[in-house]
């Protein structure tokens, strides 16, 4: 009951976080829409276009179910003094093509969509983010082309409240997989230890929900398969197909419909058919031919698959009614699902999220169905052991030492999954959060054992210019390059390597000395400054400007705060010099003139 009480608690929190509305976006205008039915039209032709030509969006967000026709938003942005991110939020949409517009004119344009590779995006995110440039009055026509479900919500947020929003979400939805994750992996080892087939299955339709909804969610795409623009086109269809089969294999074998009810047991094999012959369909056919047989099977599958629980609930299986439970939860989740889809329903909450939390008890109360058929299992096992020897106890022994090990290494997957977070998610670096932990406790122990401590910043000269000329891509490339370079030159037992932000690394050497720590920051340079960084789009040359402050070269008691803020005075002090240059700090305020 205590891992029961534990899963619990962490679907509970999935849905207070899903639920709860930390980070508040800023007012949306009025969005008007048009359809252009031949897809033809233009955004020099709908500039001018008077209101009358427009339709006001309708309830609190664009829902307009599955249709081949191409649809127009536009909507004015007024002037801000600030910078603004548009979010599209809705992961499977085809093609999106922004157009900022001032004056008549197109100042900018974006274009996005699952359609395209996931590393084209300007933000990386598997929702659509569209920075607005410009901080005038802005018009913005976006032009939405899918075979997916036509559904368009639309928010303006600042951009540190919508990475704070995003966070939440991915925390969220993460805590949501880790779940799916950990029980696969349990199922998975229960059958290795036990060889019970039913935890095999079992653990496949685990994995098959969870790459369905990551599918649906945009998390696949966004971390799985980010370079496959056909299997994000084919997903849905796919996995929902596996989906089908394994479901429709672990009822089978949960409620014993082999021996209990042959009718039922054969329509289950039904099921798994259909399944397969619609797995094969989605290969060749389509997404939106099959999506619509997708919903449909799904509706029809799940409805047979609860009469089945239902029927032998009445016949005395006590687990059945347990069974049936999960599967009317998840079903509920699915018909909502499908009605938001078809465009009847226009919460993106429930659209997005419901048939998360509803397969997420599902596989918990199945997980308990599971655990329960198999306690029956063992009780009938053990009324036998008790006649064989003392042989048979060790190897009960055994079998308990196996899944105490199972539970450590499960343990010790949460830890490894908890390091991830740590990690800056581009060049593979500690992040700054890391940093912040760090420097106050080696800064103490340097106050304890009497060893110096240097801080590193390092930061690329005209990295905007990169940006500007060669593509975010290339800067990215060259970032994680960088990266590469700083953790071979950089490995003297206890350095760290951490990415600050954008462009600016920070390395963190306890026990260094200055003129030691200076030559070698100084061979790190000439080696950044002879590479050829290569990008997709061509090699670059680069330099770096870097700023040092060692604690025992400060003044006074400095604190870690202080001797951060005097490694990036350092590194201003270098780049307002010519960049290019290594610079000391010898105060909070002044810098050694040392090259």
């Amino acid at each position: 009951m205590k891992r029961w009480s534990i899963l619990i608690s962490i679907l509970l929190a999935a849905v207070l976080a899903y639920g709860t509305p930390v980070h508040a976006q800023e007012d949306m205008p009025p969005v008007y829409y048009h359809v252009d039915e031949s897809g033809s039209a233009s955004i020099e032709s709908l500039i001018d276009k008077p209101p009358s030509y427009w339709q006001v969006v309708p309830g609190d967000g664009a829902s307009f179910g599955y249709t081949s026709a191409v649809y127009w938003f536009y909507f004015e942005l007024k002037a801000s003094d600030h910078d603004r991110q548009l979010r599209v939020g809705y992961p499977l949409l085809d093609k999106i093509d922004a157009y900022f517009v001032q004056n008549g004119e197109v100042i900018d344009r974006i274009r996005t969509g699952d359609s395209y590779e996931f590393s084209q995006r300007e933000v990386h995110s598997r929702n659509f983010i569209l920075p607005v440039e410009s901080h005038a009055a802005t018009s913005v026509y976006l032009r939405v082309e899918t075979t997916s479900s036509m559904r368009v919500p639309l928010s303006i947020w600042k951009p540190a409240d919508l990475i704070a929003d995003e966070q939440l979400l991915n925390t969220a939805t993460g805590m949501y997989f880790g779940l799916l994750l950990c029980m696969a992996i349990y199922n998975f080892f229960s059958y290795v230890v036990t060889r019970d087939r039913r935890f095999a299955y079992y653990s496949g339709y685990i994995v098959a929900i969870g790459l369905l909804l990551a599918a649906l969610d945009g998390t696949g795409y966004q971390y799985l398969w980010p370079w496959f623009e056909w299997l994000q086109y084919k997903a849905i269809p796919l996995f929902g197909s596996i989906v089908f089969i394994l479901a429709s294999l672990v009822a089978s074998q949960i409620l014993q419909t082999e021996t209990r009810s042959p009718k039922l047991h054969r329509g289950l094999q039904g099921i798994m058919i259909a399944g397969g012959l619609s797995f094969i369909a989605s290969l060749v056919l389509p997404y939106e031919m099959m999506i619509s047989v997708i919903l449909v099977v799904a509706i029809l599958a799940s409805s047979f698959l609860i009469v089945t629980g239902f029927t032998l609930w009445q016949q005395g299986l006590a687990y059945a009614r347990i069974y049936t439970l999960a599967l009317s939860v998840l079903l509920l989740a699915i018909i909502i699902n499908a009605i938001g889809y078809l465009g009847f329903l226009d919460s993106f909450f429930i659209q997005r999220y419901l048939i998360m939390i509803g397969s997420a008890i599902e596989i918990m109360l199945l997980s308990l169905v599971l655990a329960i058929r198999f306690n029956e299992d063992r009780k009938e096992r053990l009324m036998v052991e008790q006649r064989l020897n003392s042989r048979l106890e060790v190897k009960v022994k055994q079998r308990t030492a196996e899944l105490e090990a199972l539970m450590r290494k499960l343990k010790d997957m949460n830890q490894r999954l908890e390091l991830k977070s740590n990690e800056d998610r581009l060049t593979r670096l500690y992040n700054r959060g890391v940093l912040d932990e760090d420097l106050p406790l080696e800064v103490r122990r340097a106050r304890r054992t009497g060893y110096d401590i240097a801080v590193v910043m390092i930061d690329i000269d005209h990295f905007k210019k990169i940006n500007d000329t060669l593509g975010h891509q290339a800067g990215d490339e060259v970032l994680v390059e960088l990266a590469r370079l700083l953790k071979v030159n950089f490995r003297r037992a206890g350095d760290r390597i951490y990415r600050y932000g954008g462009e600016e690394f920070v390395v963190l050497m306890p026990g260094a000395q200055e003129l030691g720590c200076h030559d070698k920051v100084l061979t790190v340079t000439e080696v950044i400054r002879a590479h050829s960084f290569k990008t997709e789009r061509g090699e670059v040359k680069l330099t770096v400007s870097v700023g040092m402050a060692l604690l025992n070269s400060l003044p006074g008691h400095a604190s870690s705060k202080q001797l951060l803020e005097a490694a990036d005075n350092a590194l201003y002090q270098a780049k307002h010099a010519g960049r290019n240059q290594i610079r000391i700090a010898r105060s909070l305020k002044d810098v050694s003139e040392k090259p």
